[in-house]
């Protein structure tokens, strides 16, 4: 009996403590859907992230909401560059929704593994909205689309043309199609890409390279590339050099927001004549390369380590079989919708002993329309352990700061892009001076999977060149996707 009445004294202490303490689960449903029509009415007007917190303070007061509005929340996240969190919510809306055939949030949660690097998660699953449904033109675009980003050239390509070709070009889903082939042929690595590059220097140094790169996707979703070119030099008064080149690369996802580009090749410098009195003929052979890694720890960032091997190009290192190896650093951050930041840096090892740090920063602001306008400062550092050694311009230190301004805009078959920049560059023991640059591109898709282009421009800057003088610069290409 002591022990029944002990039990009963507890429970009724129990029951009343709780009854007397604060309910710390209190649901406000009232509060909880104004704060749904107040995160509604900022999404409707793109205000994404005010619409996000509104959403999470409606549930902190009512979860109940979470299959309401759990896909509206994966929304508003994809549009503000969180696929991640977009992912975690369209999962959780169809967690909620068993055995509902929700193709809208299906597509959006395809868009949201696409974008946040899962490719072939994103693959599989538009590829069982097209099985399920051959007339969706946006899942059709989308698989297209993703199997580009994974690689996958030819079958992209493949997808994306059939859409152009079945839907009416003023239809979404044919235009869609038709822009990102454009994108594509413009901006990405084709399958094939002819190119001849030209550049002159104001030191009558002038410059030439003949070029074929083609890739094919192995093992899946790697891109291998073959790269041979030639490129030849002259200078009044010297022999030509020519310098044939073998190169080959790879482009690859190492995991959802890991990738590597690597590239090598051997280039075999030789000269028709002396490079210098008392010097036999330039027959050189270097290997070279180039190779980063991407890595994207958190929406909106974006980190490049790289390393590089190259010949420098002048005349007099040429003589002197120069070259260096480099190694960079890069970040950035996009802050907001328009605006973005990025610094980077590198440091390069000269043959001849000597050391390079090189540095910029910039901030850019970017707005999106019938005509893309980026546009911002950006300053530039550098200088040598060892200054003026000879064979290429080496100052103590010099700085610059410049303002740059790029436009661009494009058709159903074309793009065009114009930029600029305007600043001043100072050298140790001179004074700063005006320097600037102007650039033009255009692209033109003559056919179905050829693009042709024409780029042309001049830069005022000793940055520009390893001699340090200003350089005007031309190429035209043929790029190809099958």
């Amino acid at each position: 009996m002591t022990l029944l009445r002990t039990l009963s004294v507890l429970l009724i202490w129990t029951a009343c403590a709780h009854a007397a303490a604060p309910d710390s689960t209190v649901i406000d449903p009232e509060a909880a859907r104004a704060k749904v029509a107040a995160a509604r009415t900022a999404a409707g007007a793109d205000r994404h992230h005010e619409a996000v917190a509104d959403y999470l303070e409606a549930l902190a007061q009512d979860a109940s909401l979470v299959p309401e509005v759990a896909q509206e929340i994966a929304y508003q996240k994809l549009w503000r560059e969180d696929a991640e969190r977009a992912v975690f919510y369209f999962r959780r809306h169809l967690a909620r929704h068993p055995g509902q055939a929700d193709r809208r949030v299906r597509s959006g949660l395809a868009l949201a593994l696409s974008w946040s690097g899962r490719q072939p998660a994103a693959v599989a699953l538009y590829r069982s909205l097209v099985d399920e449904d051959s007339a969706d033109g946006d899942a059709r675009v989308g698989l297209g689309r993703t199997l580009v980003w994974d690689n996958r050239l030819h079958g992209g390509y493949g997808v994306l043309r059939r859409v152009e070709t079945e839907f009416d070009g003023d239809a979404a889903p044919g235009r869609e199609a038709g822009a990102f082939l454009l994108t594509t042929l413009d901006g990405y690595t084709p399958h094939l890409d002819l190119r001849v590059d030209a550049a002159w220097d104001s030191d009558d140094l002038d410059r030439y390279r003949v070029s074929a790169h083609g890739a094919v996707t192995v093992a899946g979703n790697k891109l291998l590339q073959i790269m041979p070119s030639v490129a030849r030099y002259s200078q009044p008064g010297r022999p030509h050099v020519t310098a044939p080149r073998l190169g080959a690369g790879l482009a690859t996802a190492l995991a959802r927001n890991w990738s590597l580009h690597a590239y090598g090749w051997v280039d075999h410098f030789r000269s028709d004549g002396p490079l210098a009195a008392g010097n036999g003929e330039l027959d050189w052979t270097r290997t070279g390369g180039d190779a980063w890694l991407t890595w994207l720890p958190a929406p909106r960032w974006r980190t490049d380590l790289g390393a590089a091997s190259q010949a420098v190009e002048t005349y007099t290192a040429f003589g002197r079989r120069l070259h260096l190896e480099q190694g960079s650093l890069s970040a950035e951050w996009r802050l907001a919708r328009h605006w973005a930041c990025d610094a980077q840096g590198s440091l390069a090892d000269y043959s001849d002993g000597n050391l390079r740090r090189r540095g910029s920063a910039s901030l850019k602001w970017r707005r999106e329309g019938r005509i893309q306008v980026t546009a911002g400062p950006v300053v530039s550092y550098m200088d040598y352990r060892d200054p003026y050694p000879g064979g290429y311009w080496a100052p103590d230190w010099v700085r610059s700061g410049s303002f740059e301004l790029t436009l661009a805009t494009r058709s159903r078959r074309t793009t065009w892009r114009l930029g600029g920049s305007l600043g001043t560059e100072r050298e140790a023991g001179a004074d700063a001076v005006s320097v600037g640059s102007a650039s033009g591109r255009v692209g033109w898709r003559f056919a179905s999977g050829w693009l042709a282009a024409l780029e042309a421009g001049y830069a005022k800057s000793s940055f520009a060149t390893a001699s340090g003088y200003s350089r005007t610069f031309a190429n035209v290409s043929l790029r190809a996707l099958f």
